[in-house]
């Protein structure tokens, strides 16, 4: 049997039920990782949240890069959606000291990936990740209670046509 990574781990810890308190000792013994080793890797457990999204980010766009953005947007809205617990308990935990670490590393990450996928275009990058992320942000502080069309149709305009899956 596979050994889940430490993401797949965390995944698990944080979609049991709406949490309020996590803490690095939860996680160690979760993973079986001493704190020693969680400090030497990750410099607290934003730092963990925010690398977690980071690579969930990287392999959808590496997963979707071939298809039309609005494909992989949707795509991307759609696995937020299915994993809303998720991400509304990282936004819910961090939101009140390291909002805006966490957001500027998660822009930073999007833009970059979002910028190899629309090589070559004319659209402006910039303008399509701060729109997509305040509306993303918005949905997950709501408990991504709307529908993930709903979500789509708005930022559907935005995306620039390109190359079919």
């Amino acid at each position: 049997m596979r050994k889940l990574t430490t993401y797949e781990i965390l995944r698990k810890e944080l979609t049991r039920g709406i949490i309020t308190k996590y803490s690095v000792t939860q996680f160690c013994k979760a993973t079986g990782m001493s704190r020693g080793v969680f400090y030497n890797t990750y410099t607290g457990l934003t730092d963990l949240f925010c690398k977690s999204i980071q690579a969930e980010i990287k392999t959808h766009f590496r997963e979707y890069g071939d298809c039309q953005s609005n494909k992989l947007i949707f795509a991307f809205l759609r696995q937020i959606g299915n994993d809303r617990l998720f991400y509304t308990n990282i936004y819910r935990l961090t939101r009140k000291k390291h909002t805006t670490h966490i957001c500027n590393q998660i822009n930073r990450t999007l833009f970059t990936e979002m910028q190899k996928h629309l090589f070559n275009s004319d659209y402006s990058n910039k303008h399509i990740n701060n729109i997509l992320l305040a509306h993303i942000t918005n949905w997950i502080d709501h408990g991504c209670d709307a529908h993930v069309l709903d979500v789509y149709t708005d930022v559907a305009i935005i995306l620039p046509k390109q190359k079919d899956c």
